[in-house]
């Protein structure tokens, strides 16, 4: 038997409002004979509450309360080493930082969109003068195809490289930080760096791809009337058919690059070959749990099997497994 710690995770997400991940773990616990304990990460006393912990699970959203808090903590626990956690310190260091994850993937030669990041006003300014146009321009933080943006042309580049290196922008609108922060408060501004994309052409869809440990669940989100982001449509195909191979194989290197126990990964395609534009740990279950199968890797094989799972089922699934592995060493 197991005792296992486990912060509530009710989000209420827009395609998913009621799901909780935390209330699935702590039916199938205490249904298998093990102890779930309830904890509070955010209480000064956190660490204490998992005193006789086996293991630790928190689902946490990408908005930056309750983000901020999860990725210290888990990076933290990962790191002591006294006990499992989920998620672990290889899939939070990028949650939420397109910055990070683009310097990962070139570093890792995982193919991509084009990608530039700018550290200084007057070498994005540069770029931006002879650039082709549209670019996509993106925040470091957020989800659901919030912050990001399509620039038209140098003068639009020209306007937001100001923002970004002067008072910073909390998303992508035409308002001012300044009057954001007097009438709504908010978190701190995104700000002195630019972070640009190529524009991938004739993609009417994306492929949302998630792995955990060798399952592979995919379907295919479609764009956004007359817009080219598909995150956030609610506009899914799940049929397994239409899904490619190669696409499938390039989220599992991903995500066996980085040693993800779970990572969704977005692809598109860049002249007929697949590239990876972003990835999470966290996502929306509803998608995974609507596909009729999944993929077991095997090395470079892929074996279809057929039915539904929960991703929250499979995630408890294998972090069993690494306390039983660990128990027995």
């Amino acid at each position: 038997m197991f005792r296992i710690a486990i912060h509530p995770d009710r989000i209420g997400l827009a395609h998913d409002p009621e799901r909780s991940f935390s209330d699935r773990w702590l039916e199938l616990l205490t249904c298998a004979g093990h102890e779930a304990r309830v904890v509070d990460a955010f209480a000064p006393d956190f660490v204490e509450q998992l005193g006789g912990c086996d293991g630790f699970l928190w689902w946490f959203p990408p908005t930056a309360f309750p983000r901020d808090c999860g990725k210290r903590l888990m990076t933290a626990l990962s790191h002591a080493g006294k006990l499992e956690v989920f998620p672990d310190w290889r899939v939070v260091w990028h949650f939420d930082d397109k910055i990070a994850q683009s310097y990962f993937l070139r570093a890792a030669d995982i193919p991509v969109p084009r990608t530039w990041v700018f550290w200084r006003k007057s070498d994005a300014l540069a770029f931006c003068r002879d650039a082709e146009y549209p670019l996509v321009m993106k925040l470091a933080s957020g989800y659901r195809s919030n912050n990001v943006a399509l620039l038209r042309d140098r003068n639009e580049a020209k306007y937001w490289i100001g923002r970004m290196f002067g008072d910073g922008l909390t998303a992508l609108r035409r308002h001012t930080y300044r009057d954001l922060r007097r009438f709504f408060g908010g978190p701190p501004p995104e700000k002195n760096y630019f972070l640009v994309q190529e524009l991938v052409a004739g993609n009417a869809f994306d492929t949302r791809i998630t792995v955990i440990g060798d399952r592979v669940f995919a379907f295919r989100r479609f764009n956004r009337p007359d817009d080219f982001r598909a995150s956030g449509s609610g506009n899914v195909d799940v049929d397994p058919s239409q899904i490619a191979p190669d696409a499938l194989r390039l989220a599992v290197r991903t995500a066996r690059a980085l040693g993800a126990h779970s990572l969704c990964i977005d692809i598109l395609r860049r002249e007929g070959e697949p590239v990876v534009s972003e990835f999470s740990f966290f996502y929306e279950g509803w998608g995974v749990r609507n596909c009729p199968g999944h993929w077991l890797a095997r090395g470079d094989e892929l074996e279809w099997v057929e039915g539904q799972t929960a991703p929250e089922d499979a995630i408890l699934e294998d972090f069993l497994e690494r306390l039983e592995g660990a128990g027995s060493n």
